[in-house]
């Protein structure tokens, strides 16, 4: 008798934590039971199902339902904490017993559920060449990429450092032919999930091209039109001031507008792109403007390294005398992601 009882209780626990379970219903009708983690905006990670943990594509979901409170953000902006059922397709309900009185949300208007904590994010690339023999060159790169995002604001950090030199045949020493730093401050605050304004500040400097410091604040405006984990693109305008200071001729300065825009995305699992442009035309002279772009790949490796190959290019309309107008530099370097 004591074994059927301690039997059954087990089987009836059983069920209950099955019961329990949250539970994903597909629009071809299937079902998967187990617990949802995370939604990022694409895809929903569920964990302890029959598989172990694995994603599922939010398009293929037809509603979801828990077996307790969790969080929900919005498109609006807006964050729920409460327990949810199946709803109608394509929507879930909202318990009752919450904050929120039971109403349905449909599943287009639900940007995140259960995000992370905010928390900085990024990626050191640092590469180099060296040679011995008939040629005898040095060469260094190194970046680095810092960003935090908020569900109000984003904070980005970017800073870089490329030297290189080289011996000539017949002349002592060695001579430089990379000698260039920059770093780069930004601050977005989002008034809609996609309207944002910026406060931007990047000083470099350029010693070959007898640049001493070259300096760009600036605030504005910008949109973000995509920000999915697969793609993300923004445009920015804003006012801007553009400083030069030459090695060895004084300096220039000059209101000047700015016009931006920045892609990234995926090509698959293992291989990104990203794409930047900057523009600063001047405010009272046309003529006196300058703009930088980069373009590149990356290639995964492994979980946090991978390795990248990028092409940079930038343009001065009032160089330091003697020197030419543009740059354009071939970069590859090994990274990692943390």
């Amino acid at each position: 008798m004591n074994r059927t009882i301690l039997l059954s209780l087990l089987l009836l626990s059983l069920a209950c934590a099955g019961l329990r379970a949250d539970v994903i219903v597909f629009t071809n009708g299937d079902r998967l039971t187990g617990k949802i983690e995370t939604y990022d905006g694409e895809k929903i990670t569920i964990d302890k199902t029959p598989a172990g943990k694995i994603t599922v594509e939010m398009k293929n979901v037809r509603s979801f339902s828990t077996d307790g409170p969790i969080d929900i953000v919005l498109a609006d902006g807006s964050t729920i904490h409460q327990q949810v059922s199946l709803g109608p397709d394509g929507q879930i309900a909202l318990a009752p017993g919450g904050t929120i009185a039971p109403q349905n949300i449909p599943l287009p208007k639900i940007k995140k559920l259960n995000p992370p904590p905010e928390k900085w994010s990024g990626n050191i690339v640092v590469g180099g060449l060296l040679t011995r023999g008939n040629t005898d060159t040095d060469n260094f790169n190194a970046s680095a990429h810092l960003v935090r995002r908020g569900e109000q604001d984003r904070i980005t950090l970017d800073a870089g450092y490329i030297y290189g030199r080289e011996r000539i045949n017949g002349i002592p020493g060695k001579h430089e032919t990379e000698n260039n730093w920059f770093f780069e401050g930004k601050y977005d605050y989002f008034f809609t999930p996609k309207l944002y304004g910026y406060l931007d500040a990047r000083v470099e400097r350029d010693l070959i091209a007898d640049i001493d410091l070259r300096l760009t604040p600036g605030a504005g405006l910008g949109y973000q039109w995509i920000d999915t984990p697969n793609l993300a693109f923004n445009t920015e305008i804003g006012a801007s001031w553009l400083y030069r200071s030459y090695s060895h001729d004084g300096s220039t300065s000059n209101a000047s507008l700015r016009a931006a825009y920045h892609l990234t995305g995926k090509i698959n699992d293992k291989v990104s792109f990203f794409h930047n442009f900057e523009y600063f035309p001047g405010v009272d002279k046309i003529s006196d403007y300058f703009f930088d772009t980069d373009a590149g790949l990356r290639a995964t490796l492994t979980e946090h390294m991978f390795t990248e190959v990028k092409v940079e290019y930038r343009y001065d309309s009032m160089p330091a005398p003697g020197k030419g107008p543009n740059d354009q530099r071939f970069i590859l370097g090994v990274g990692w992601n943390f």
